[in-house]
């Protein structure tokens, strides 16, 4: 370097506060449009790891049929014997085990279906309908976290379910267009709802002559979560079963501002997806009456009541759903829902639903062909 060269020459050109300023300036820009792309991205792996685990299941679910030529009740086990409810009631006779402890041994669970199962056999159940502890809470094995029930976009799923004693569940079975028979009280009449899952008895491949590609085995179900209390994903709000009867649209009108409820919310029981052991329908179960990402409204308090259960996610837009066949779709919240104003379809009915492609969807029986495309 030349000795007669300054010293500013010799030290080169330093950046000036402007120069750097517009240098931030331009790194916050690019992270402000790169940012939604990585978390659209990160959701995109979510929602895909989300519609696998239904492949699975609906996998376990086809292997199951194989086995016994029907698919698994919706709710068949056991109570606690040390219950303080009336041991000459329904509950005594095992009713709560879900779907997704019967199919256990199809999801590769067999050690775990057999530790719960270990227990004698109800004379009015057969071997899938097996005896077990009471189906809620208290025992090791329902504490029990199965990755393959939980979506990783529903962020309270690996919580660990209802007070930390039960295991939590991101998904839900078909049970149909109606809130007839979705409670554990008609559970004394084994009627079938007009889905595919009933209490003590599951649907074969003939009876679903709507298409198995038509009609819907199961669906995604966001938990509960103390921290979002009275919020749509997870909670319910109480509406009398007169009114959910004769118009659901009621319903609706349960839905406020930011994902939260309006109305009267339940003082103690939040049990939506809080224990993948419970035959449940307000837990394991939803109803294809009001679109995805609705509300959900029961009749009173509890988890045994009739209500509207509407299938919920946190993926933009609507839910993934496993179809009978074993094909998985995404279900958009517009979908057509018909006529939320007409009384529910009764129980044990054939007939075509009011509530558009979505009720149709549910109904396996009633002379539907439909697209959700």
């Amino acid at each position: 370097m030349p000795r007669n060269q300054s010293p500013e020459k010799r030290l080169g050109r330093a950046f000036t506060l402007v120069e750097l300023l517009v240098v931030i300036a331009i790194i916050g820009v690019l992270i402000a449009l790169l940012l939604p792309a990585v978390q659209a991205a990160r959701e995109a792996a979510r929602r895909s790891q989300c519609s696998n685990h239904l492949k699975q299941l609906g996998l376990a679910l086809h292997n199951y049929h194989d086995t016994y030529k029907t698919f698994p009740p919706m709710a068949a086990g056991t109570t606690n014997p040390d219950t303080s409810w009336d041991p000459g009631s329904w509950y005594s006779n095992g009713e709560r085990h879900s779907t997704f402890f019967h199919i256990l041994p199809f999801m590769e669970q067999r050690p775990l279906y057999d530790q719960i199962a270990a227990g004698r056999v109800e004379g009015l159940m057969i071997s899938i309908r097996p005896q077990g502890p009471h189906s809620l809470r208290n025992y090791t094995a329902y504490r029990v976290k199965l990755p393959v029930y939980l979506c990783p976009s529903d962020t309270m799923a690996d919580r660990g379910g209802w007070d930390s004693a039960t295991a939590a569940i991101s998904y839900a079975v078909n049970c149909g267009d109606s809130t007839l028979g979705v409670d554990n009280q008609s559970i004394v009449n084994t009627q079938f709802p007009r889905g595919v899952f009933g209490f003590r008895v599951g649907a074969t491949f003939s009876d679903i002559k709507d298409g198995t590609s038509n009609t819907l085995a199961f669906s995604e179900n966001t938990t509960y979560s103390p921290n979002a209390h009275g919020k749509i994903h997870g909670h319910y709000v109480m509406i009398p079963q007169g009114s959910l009867r004769s118009s659901p649209i009621i319903c609706m009108q349960a839905r406020g501002l930011n994902g939260r409820l309006v109305g009267t919310l339940p003082p103690s029981h939040h049990r939506d997806g809080e224990a993948w052991t419970s035959g449940y329908p307000m837990i394991c179960g939803f109803t294809t009456i009001l679109p995805p990402n609705a509300p959900s409204c029961a009749n009173a308090e509890g988890e045994w009541q009739e209500g509207i259960f509407s299938p919920d996610s946190y993926h933009p837009g609507g839910v993934n759903g496993a179809m009978c066949d074993g094909s998985v779709r995404f279900l958009s919240e517009t979908i057509n829902t018909g006529n939320l104003a007409a009384p529910v379809p009764r129980m044990n009915s054939n007939g075509l639903s009011p509530y558009g492609v979505w009720g149709a969807l549910g109904t396996k029986d009633a002379g539907e062909a439909v697209s959700n495309q």
